[in-house]
């Protein structure tokens, strides 16, 4: 009898692994794991910058950026970086603290480069080497990064730009100010040579062992006077930074940005801002224009420089229904070649009522010939957050209220609406058809449902980024993994001219078009096709831990976001990404680098892809496309997601085993 008792409850337990087993090889992920090639070693990393210099308010701002491109021709296609210039880390804290006693905050921007000799795999990794370091003179409100990089009818590229806006306040009123740095400008400064001579070839060295008030005060005087950066590595630094006469210094490189500051009219807060080309769009609140645009003055190579008089567009009226367009709207210029100058804009746009959250997006563009701003809905979306969002949790919450994720890239514009855990691609495209002149403006609108960011780990994802042929993207989540998606390519008779046949063929420029009025291309709920995103590869950090807060795990059949959370172990080898870039190598030259020769990503195409991921201590992690596996794990992904069954599961096994054993 009490063999069989025994029996009975070893058999009990083997069936609950048995079936915990079949369903984990059930619900195995299909994705294969992308391989990581480089990560920085710890030692590496950049000295944060004092907490009392820093405002309450103060928001850090990440960009990582190729410092030059080689020129594209008939074998490489655009947009390869050169390994000589290295990369760039743009560093942007919105709220610096100054020693000034009428301005007791400004902005501060830091730029550093990475020599990239360790790609070949035989060089050290360097250091960061700070370039230059300019304080805005007033607090940071906005900033957007611009590398569309459009080309200009005489082959060349649109410089990438970074916009600025930042305020000053006077007496009652505050006056808003846009700097716009030119990332291709990055050049000798002018008396560098003379400003060492007079400081001395010791001044980084002399910098470092600062530890007197008159070195203090003499450091601080020559950094002033000849716009020097001290050594970045020790604290000092922040001591030079936030003088009363600091304005901006260069590092031992001797290397700068230009810059340009435009004033930004009215004093309304400013909600959305964003820079294409030499336009300017912002939005107020409480304005009675949604929008308005800049049209900034342009030198023959395409740098933006400063004119009175630039030339304003507003858009459509503000009713009162729309006038509280808060936090949860993004405004995003894209490309136009419409008669007449005309402008199409796209519009994501989330309201609340008393219990659903809606999420909308459109297209707005203005007709010469009307003289006046069509309004096109394009898709719209419902969820249920009950009276007063009483069915969300904390972290639901800020999902409904944060603005989407977007990213452009030449032709393609691309949001991620974090609520509804779907991807929108727009495409700008231009067609005619067979034996007609005419020529139509297509913006094609693409929704894509990605799996598993939703049901992996963590259902936020907080940076993207696109390719800059726009047929991959790549999101990471705040476990810091990685998600990598792409598109397919096919060919069309009725395509003149789109996203890849933009890049790949450097003789190719936009078409002009002669209808009026944008055509709109969606799909219905459901269909799909090339323009669609597919899941190709993801990534996930070796070291997590399951934890889940007993408040927050709570499944309510009313609520309809994901009730599984995930928090992850971070240790100093795990570092936060704070941006995301694709970055794109010729063959040759990673050959001769000694670097392993792999075949380009893509069938086609003479580039060798990668994604980096930088993190705010400047630690910098790199994976290959054209190298991957399939993800080994298996059981462990299925227990953090589904622990909630397995609880269950393992209460009735052991609620049965413990029954059986009354018996014995």
């Amino acid at each position: 009898m009490a063999y069989r008792l025994r029996t009975r409850q070893i058999l009990l337990v083997a069936v609950g692994i048995v079936y915990v087993l079949a369903l984990a090889w059930v619900n195995r992920q299909p994705i294969p794991t992308t391989a990581l090639v480089h990560e920085t070693d710890s030692s590496i990393r950049l000295r944060d910058t004092t907490s009392k210099r820093l405002g309450t308010g103060n928001r850090d701002m990440h960009w990582l950026e190729p410092a030059r491109y080689l020129p594209d021709d008939a074998e490489r296609p655009p947009s390869v970086l050169d390994i000589d210039g290295g990369l760039l880390h743009i560093r942007l804290h919105t709220e610096y603290r100054t020693a000034r006693p009428y301005e007791p905050l400004s902005g501060l921007l830091k730029v550093y480069r990475k020599k990239l000799g360790f790609m070949g795999q035989v060089a050290k990794e360097d250091s960061w080497e700070l370039l230059f370091v300019d304080r805005v003179p007033g607090p940071i409100w906005r900033a957007h990064l611009d590398r569309t990089r459009l080309r200009n009818d005489d082959g060349t590229y649109a410089p990438r730009n970074l916009a600025v806006l930042y305020y000053m306040p006077h007496n009652e009123t505050v006056e808003y100010r846009v700097r716009i740095y030119e990332l291709e400008s990055l050049q000798p400064s002018a008396g560098f040579e003379q400003a060492v001579s007079m400081a001395g070839e010791q001044w980084w060295e002399h910098t470092a062992d600062v530890n007197t008030a008159e070195a203090t005060v003499q450091a601080q005087h020559l950094a002033d006077k000849l716009h020097l950066c001290p050594d970045d590595s020790k604290e000092f630094a922040d001591t030079i930074y936030s003088g009363r006469s600091f304005s901006n210094c260069v590092g031992r490189a001797g290397l700068a940005m230009r810059a340009v500051d435009f004033p930004l009219p009215g004093a309304l807060e400013v909600l959305e801002f964003s820079l294409r080309g030499n336009t300017l769009m912002y939005s107020r609140l409480n304005d009675v224009t949604r929008f308005r645009m800049l049209e900034l003055a342009k030198a023959q190579n395409g740098s933006l420089i400063y004119m009175d008089g630039a030339v304003q567009t507003r858009g459509p009226d503000v009713t009162e229904l729309l006038r509280d367009i808060g936090t949860q709207s993004s405004l995003v210029q894209l490309q136009s070649t419409r008669p007449g100058g005309g402008v199409d804009v796209f519009l994501a746009h989330g309201s609340t009522t008393s219990d659903t959250f809606y999420f909308s997006f459109s297209l707005l563009q203005n007709t010469t010939l009307a003289r006046k701003w069509v309004h096109e809905d394009v898709k719209r979306y419902r969820l249920p957050v009950h009276q007063q969002f009483s069915g969300l949790s904390r972290d639901e919450l800020r999902l409904v209220r944060e603005p989407p994720l977007v990213d452009q890239a030449g032709l393609i514009t691309v949001f991620y609406f974090k609520a509804t855990d779907i991807i929108v691609a727009v495409d700008t495209q231009w067609f005619r058809d067979h034996g007609s002149a005419d020529v139509t403006q297509l913006q094609r609108v693409r929704e894509s449902r990605p799996p598993y960011i939703s049901t992996l780990n963590s259902p936020v994802a907080v940076n993207m980024t696109l390719d800059d042929s726009g047929t991959l993207l790549a999101m990471s989540t705040v476990d810091d993994e990685l998600f990598i998606f792409a598109r397919a390519r096919v060919s069309s008779t009725r395509r003149i001219l789109d996203y890849r046949r933009y890049f790949s063929n450097s003789t190719l420029l936009p078409w002009t078009a002669t209808e009026p009025v944008s055509s709109v291309d969606a799909l219905e709920e459901g269909d799909s096709d090339a323009f669609n995103w597919q899941l190709v590869l993801t990534w996930q950090p070796p070291t997590q831990m399951p934890t889940v807060p007993w408040e927050e795990g709570f499944i309510s059949p009313d609520n309809p976001f994901p009730a599984t959370q995930r928090l992850i172990v971070r240790t100093s080898s795990q570092p936060t990404t704070s941006c995301l870039r694709f970055l794109r190598f010729d063959p040759v030259q990673l050959a001769a680098y000694g670097a392993t020769r792999r075949a380009p990503a893509a069938a086609g195409d003479a580039a060798v892809a990668r994604v980096a991921a930088l993190s705010a201590s400047g630690r910098l992690r790199m994976w290959e496309l054209d190298s991957h596996k399939q993800n080994p794990h298996v059981l462990w992904p299925f227990i953090t997601e589904h622990w909630g069954l397995l609880f269950i599961l393992t209460a009735v096994v052991a609620c049965c085993v413990y029954n059986e054993r009354r018996w014995t």
